[in-house]
């Protein structure tokens, strides 16, 4: 009996020794008590109650540290402020890589806005001290942690030479088979949208050719439809093979919302699928009785993407500019209103432009009047050199027009007119068809050309390509239809330029061609 004692209390004994690191000083004490308790109390009680009391103080310890993981993560989720963040860095509170990684997304998302504070963050102690304790146990870091984890480095801005950042890289590189496709997913996009570094362009080559290998593991409609709008445009090949997988051959399988889902994917991308015919044609039998009890913002969406991939049908594109459905959106002042009407006006544009058997309705003239830009709006690097540029260029305020608000529901950043031999009118003496409010009573004569200038930042394109993502393909379209010549003005082009005189030059050549172009057809 005293042997079987005595194996029990090295036991227990073992098993405090294994916990006292990880406790604070009153928990090793706490601990040495409960040791010394069960001993005494051991001496005058029956056998059969040793393991229970032995267990339990092991049992409650690990119950307690449970308790105060989940107090830590729930304080995490609460944060308003960076400071609430890395207080937890002292105190009581001893952090895992888990709680660091997941104060680091908090961190990320708290700043999103506010690039002059991430700085200021980066040069902080307790942030610095926080990404040593990252770096220490980064293979302890669950996979779904991070795969959040590498897009947040990313855009809290931690420089390419970090070697906390490097090594969360190269622990992506070194799970990357045992991370789930969806993860995979997330990295891919965080890597093509939050930094342009070369050795992170590296790493989207690499987890793009993991998805284009591993597109089978893909089960469930939603989870295919989640991909193609992350990260379907950013290979070609994962995309058509995304695009065989429950579009076509499960297609009446596919439930409408995820139906809709897909269709807004390829508007967004401007996709188009091999079996183009086949695959709208069941978008239209799915749509045609099911879509005017979808929510009105949803409809909105479903046929501005029709008309983005040049699929609307007359019926649908009444549907949504029938007076009784569109008076919903007139005058309402939220951002997602706003939003909506602004693809009604898009439709509006797509009906009177592209669709001239189209018999009405239209939205009122009263609807389409451009609304005045918001005070607060951010002008672009590109945009104040483009209109610098172009006042330059013109010399006088009357030989064009800057930032010229259509009734298509799109903004040209400057429009001219050209007289049969290459001169400049007075834009305003002339009838404008393109804008709301009638301006100038002259027919502009004949041979004359109206150009609209149209500048394409970086988020207008496809990522990696100078493909325009649905959205501008749209008004690219509608502003040609209207009649006019365009100077199309991307931002890579633009970038090559260093002097002024370059820059004139370039938009001097750039309305040559244009015009030598139309007149070559």
């Amino acid at each position: 009996m005293a042997a079987h004692l005595v194996k029990r209390c090295t036991c227990l004994l073992r098993e405090a020794a294994r916990q006292a690191p990880a406790m604070a000083p009153v928990g090793r004490l706490r601990l040495a008590r409960v040791a010394h308790k069960t001993l005494t109390s051991s001496a005058t009680s029956p056998i059969s109650h040793f393991p229970g009391s032995l267990m339990e103080p092991v049992e409650k310890e690990r119950a307690f540290t449970s308790y105060v993981e989940n107090q830590v993560e729930y304080l995490i989720k609460k944060a308003t402020s960076p400071e609430e963040l890395l207080e937890l860095l002292g105190g009581s509170h001893h952090l895992d890589s888990n709680q660091a990684a997941m104060i680091l997304i908090r961190l990320s998302h708290l700043l999103s806005e506010k690039p002059e504070d991430k700085a200021l963050l980066i040069q902080d102690a307790h942030f610095q001290q926080l990404l040593c304790l990252l770096n220490s146990q980064i293979t302890s870091v669950w996979h779904a942690t991070l795969s959040r984890l590498l897009g947040s480095l990313y855009a809290l801005g931690l420089p390419k030479a970090s070697k906390e950042l490097q090594s969360v890289e190269q622990e992506v590189r070194w799970r990357m088979r045992k991370l789930k496709y969806k993860h995979l997913a997330l990295m891919a996009e965080s890597c093509a949208t939050l930094s342009q570094e070369q050795h992170s362009q590296e790493l989207l080559a690499e987890l793009l050719m993991c998805l284009e290998r591993r597109w089978t593991e893909i089960e469930d409609s939603h989870t295919l439809v989640t991909i193609m709008m992350k990260v379907g445009h950013l290979s070609e090949p994962l995309m058509n093979r995304l695009e065989d997988k429950h579009v076509l051959n499960r297609a009446q399988d596919i439930a409408l919302p995820h139906l809709c889902s897909i269709l807004l994917a390829f508007a967004r991308l401007n996709f188009h699928p091999d079996q183009e015919d086949q695959f709208f044609s069941l978008v239209h039998e799915k749509l045609g009785s099911e879509l005017p009890g979808l929510e009105p913002a949803l409809q909105v969406d479903l046929v501005w993407a029709l008309c983005v991939l040049q699929q609307a049908r007359e019926a649908e594109l009444q549907a949504v500019l029938h007076p009784e459905f569109h008076i919903q959106f007139l005058g309402r002042k939220s951002q997602k209103d706003q939003n909506t009407f602004q693809k009604l006006l898009h439709i509006n544009a797509t009906a009177l432009l592209e669709h001239p058997e189209y018999s009405g309705p239209l939205l009122p003239a009263s609807a389409v009047a451009p609304r005045p830009s918001a005070p607060d709006r951010k002008v672009t690097p590109l945009q104040k050199e483009l209109q610098e540029t172009l006042k330059g260029l013109l010399g006088s305020a009357d030989r064009g027009s800057l930032e010229v608000a259509t009734q298509y529901g799109w903004v040209l950043d400057a429009e001219v007119l050209l007289d049969s031999d290459g001169e400049f009118l007075p834009v305003r003496d002339f009838v404008a068809p393109h804008l709301a409010q009638p301006t100038g009573s002259q027919s502009p004569p004949p041979g004359s050309k109206r150009l609209a200038f149209l500048r394409w930042e970086f988020p207008n394109f496809n990522s990696r390509s100078k493909d325009l993502l649905g959205r501008f393909v749209l008004a690219r379209r509608h502003i040609l239809a209207a009649g006019f010549l365009i100077v199309d003005v991307p931002f890579y082009e633009w970038l090559e330029l260093k002097s002024e005189w370059q820059k004139g030059a370039y938009l001097k050549d750039k309305m040559r061609k244009a015009v030598a172009e139309e007149l070559a057809k």
